[in-house]
């Protein structure tokens, strides 16, 4: 079976096409590479992994790109709230547009199988309940926005699409982060025995990177269709700051001028009643993670390459390469 990962070489992608080729499917990705190689390095030389190098937003590469594949796993796009708000036409560009198109090629090759990861901040602000998959949606970041839109427009599919709406990521990647709040705490807590909360009083549904990688192959491979949340555990941030201070004994402070309005629970029981249940927490996402620090594999977390906005944000050449216009094959977006 062969499988088309895009943004393969991403946070969860990377963990995702080594967790396929574990269980010996045949891997494509496609990935722009705008953040580096170097996760998927240790994958170059496994002969059922393929890569092939472009924009999403190209349709001569994404037609090559889902030629006999027998599942597409969508992955990519540009991540999260500040950084699709840079330059919302090319935003809009990659998380709906291209997103549409690959679902429409679904249907025009055949493929029945078409996961896409979506995001629990489709619900937006609605604190005082629990959220399910029948819950109304009502996203008010661009970013979630655009995730709501791309859910809608795979709707007309013959074979109904599996969207998974994954709760805020956390946990070590080969693509590390740490513009994702657990990551974030904990290497300051471990570098700087300081943590800073804005806010604390919000609720998130969160998941180890590792168990969105394990929710999307059982979806695949237990021919799931329709939308599911993908969660291991609510709480609220000033919670995950607390758990992590009893692991270091660090400090918190509070900043309450700069606040995320996302406040949300999230019940993840209708894929747990079918047998998917997350496995990883904040500890074992701290002790892997700490190891990391310590060991040198990640000398300084806050360089701007563990954070996608300010990577983008402060690199001209790869805004270049992002804010393009005038893909060859592309959509001619007005």
């Amino acid at each position: 079976m062969k499988i088309l990962v895009t943004g393969g070489a991403g946070y969860l992608g990377s963990i995702l096409c080594q967790k396929l080729l574990d269980k010996a499917y045949e891997v494509r990705m496609i990935d722009t590479f705008w953040y580096g190689k170097k996760p998927i390095e240790s994958l170059l030389k496994n002969k059922n992994f393929e890569i092939i190098e472009g924009d999403i937003r190209n349709l001569v590469v994404t037609v090559k790109a889902m030629k006999n594949v027998d599942a597409v796993i969508h992955l990519a796009s540009l991540v999260g709230m500040p950084a699709s708000s840079i330059e919302p036409k090319s935003s809009e560009e990659i998380n709906y547009l291209a997103t549409k198109n690959i679902a429409e090629l679904c249907q025009l090759h055949n493929i029945d199988t078409y996961i896409f990861a979506s995001t629990c901040s489709v619900y937006g602000s609605q604190p005082n309940t629990m959220i399910t998959e029948k819950s109304p949606c009502d996203p008010f970041d661009f970013y979630a926005k655009q995730k709501y839109l791309s859910e809608r427009a795979t709707g007309w599919l013959n074979r109904a699409p599996t969207i998974l709406r994954f709760g805020t990521l956390f946990g070590l990647s080969p693509r590390m982060r740490f513009d994702l709040v657990i990551n974030l705490f904990i290497a300051q807590a471990i570098k700087e025995g300081k943590i800073t909360v804005n806010g604390g009083d919000q609720f998130r549904p969160f998941l180890h990177v590792n168990d969105a990688a394990d929710s999307l192959i059982f979806s695949m491979e237990k021919n799931l269709t329709g939308t599911y949340n993908i969660v291991s555990e609510n709480m609220t941030i000033m919670q995950a700051a607390e758990k992590i201070k009893k692991l270091t004994s660090c400090e918190i402070s509070i900043n309450t001028e700069e606040l995320d309005k996302r406040n949300y629970n999230v019940s993840g029981e209708k894929i747990n009643q079918i047998g998917f249940n997350p496995t990883k927490n904040i500890d074992f996402a701290y002790d892997e993670i700490k190891n990391a620090l310590d060991d040198g594999s990640i000398p300084n977390f806050s360089d701007d390459k563990y954070n996608n906005y300010k990577l983008l944000f402060g690199s001209k050449q790869l805004q270049e390469k992002v804010f393009i216009q005038g893909i060859p094959g592309s959509l001619d977006v007005p």
